[in-house]
Order: structure tokens, then sequence, then C-alpha cells
């Protein structure tokens, strides 16, 4: 056990602190719109991590070629993404937002078909098959009505659509990063994507909670939820492998259910635990290759 932990350890402790991100995410939602809930996130993280890069990296400003991506992963991964989420958190439980950031695996490699032309093995989309029957007993409650009158939370859909976009930002990430370092990635797509929210923000401003059980929870979000998990994500990943390291991401709707049940008093009926079981064997199934298929430093999931 102990040398497990020496080996995983950081991987898990990666995990619960993505799933914290849910549960202080459900809290801030309801003090801030979605759109100033990002802005402090990566706003916060980008200066937090800029004299990180600027100590660690030869050359702080990325590379001309790099740029364009960047800015891509910008609107993608740190926009779209968490306005996504942030309004999936306002809808529903983060149990269930959680549960379908599991699928972040799935969402790459869809996205890596239909734009790169990567291969699907049958087993795979076998698994992904398995992961998507799995997320439709979880969105409607195991009621095949809901199903079939197309009946959702609209928070599950808002969170579905949220994954998606991590998909494309995985896939102009895994080339981005050939020529810059993932923390670097990070942060520069960090400051786009903020950049790309002040118009809005000025237009639409979003008045801010003063209480500082909000401002807690921004900071754990930027600091502990983004920097931090990120380096340790890094760490994990260079020790294990990008294909061992996925499979950790599965613990986060586990820790997340766990966190929600303590801090949040939300419950799970036996049909939704039902479904998260299998979308967790589905992305198992599916992430769990001899070869890594995808980039270790896209395959993360917060």
């Amino acid at each position: 056990m102990v040398i497990f932990f020496r080996r995983y350890g950081l991987l898990l402790l990666t995990s619960l602190l993505w799933a914290g991100n849910f549960i202080a995410g459900k809290y801030t939602a309801h003090h801030a719109t979605p759109m100033m809930l990002t802005e402090l996130r990566y706003g916060i993280a980008s200066l937090v991590l800029l004299p990180l890069v600027k100590l660690t990296e030869p050359r702080l400003l990325p590379p001309k070629q790099a740029v364009w991506p960047l800015i891509g992963m910008g609107l993608t991964g740190v926009v779209l993404y968490n306005v996504l989420m942030f309004l999936a958190l306002e809808r529903t439980s983060a149990n269930n937002v959680g549960l379908l950031s599991a699928l972040n695996p799935v969402a790459i490699a869809l996205v890596a078909f239909f734009v790169n032309r990567d291969k699907l093995s049958l087993r795979k989309v076998a698994a992904m098959l398995v992961s998507l029957a799995g997320v439709a007993v979880v969105i409607s409650d195991g009621k095949l009505g809901n199903l079939l009158e197309l009946k959702f939370n609209a928070g599950d859909l808002f969170m579905l659509a949220s994954v998606l976009t991590w998909g494309f930002y995985s896939v102009i990430g895994a080339r981005t990063m050939r020529v810059v370092t993932p923390i670097a990635a990070t942060m520069w797509a960090g400051f786009f994507g903020s950049a790309m929210l002040i118009p809005a923000l000025v237009v639409f401003p979003s008045p801010l909670s003063a209480l500082p059980s909000f401002w807690f929870g921004a900071l754990y979000i930027a600091i502990g939820g983004t920097v931090i998990a990120m380096v340790m994500w890094n760490i994990g990943v260079k020790q294990v492998g990008g294909t061992l390291s996925g499979i950790f991401l599965n613990f986060n709707p586990i820790f997340t259910a766990i966190l929600s049940s303590i801090l949040l008093d939300e419950r799970m009926s036996v049909l939704q635990a039902v479904g998260t079981a299998i979308v967790i064997a589905g992305v198992v199934s599916f992430v769990y290759e001899r070869r890594a298929a995808v980039p270790a430093s896209v395959a993360r999931s917060d």
C-alpha cells in the first residue's frame, strides 16, 4: 500500500483536487456569472503561473507558430469549457457534473477521429457505447420516458457540451505542446481566454460577492484546482506515463460523489449509481491500452 501511494499518490490527489473544483464551483456558481467565474479562475491562475514559467522556461513568450493554436486553446478550453461547466453547475448536481467529466477521454478520441482521422478500434467504439449508455441512465434518472421524449436536465446537457469542447481543446493542445510545454501552454491559454472574456464582462458586468466563502472557493478553483493540480498531474504523468495516468481520471466522479455527500448533502439515486458504474466501466475499458493513444499532456480533466 505504501509503495502504491508513493507511485500513484500524486495522481490520486490530483483527482481529488479536480473533484473539489466541482464542489467549489457548485457554490460559487450562485454568487457570480459563469463568465466572471471563468475570468477569476484563469486570470488568477495565469498570474500565479507567470513567475513559475519565467523561472523554468528558456523563454517567456511562445514561438510565433504557437500563438494561434494557443488562442484556440483559450477559446475552447478556457472560455467555452468553463462557462459551460459553470452553467451546468447552476442547473444540475455536482455529482452529475463530476460523472459526465469522466467522458473527457472519449470526447478527445471522437474529436481526434473526425478532425485528425485518428483510428478507433472496435473495442474502443464498444467502450464508448457502454459509457454513453451509462450517461443516458444518469441524465434520465433511469426513466425511459425521459429519453423517448428528450426530457433532460439542462445542466447535464451543458456539461456534455462542455466535455465536447474539452475534446477540441485537447486535440489543439496535442499539436501546440509539441513546441510549448504544458505549463506554458496552460498559462498562455489562460491569458488569451481571460482576454477574450473582458469585452463581454464590460458589456455584461457581474457583481461579485463579498462573502469570504465565495473568495475562498474562487481561490481554491484557481490555485488548488488549476495551478497545483496541473503541476501534480504533470509530475505524475512523468512518473507512470500517460495511459496509466488517464485511468486515474475515473476517480473524479467517485471523489465528487464523496465530497458532494459530505459538503453539499447531495445523494445519488440507485439508478444513478448504476449509471455511474456503467460509465466508469466503459471509460476504464476505453482508456486502458498497452500503448498510449492520447498524449499525456492533454488527457487530464478539471
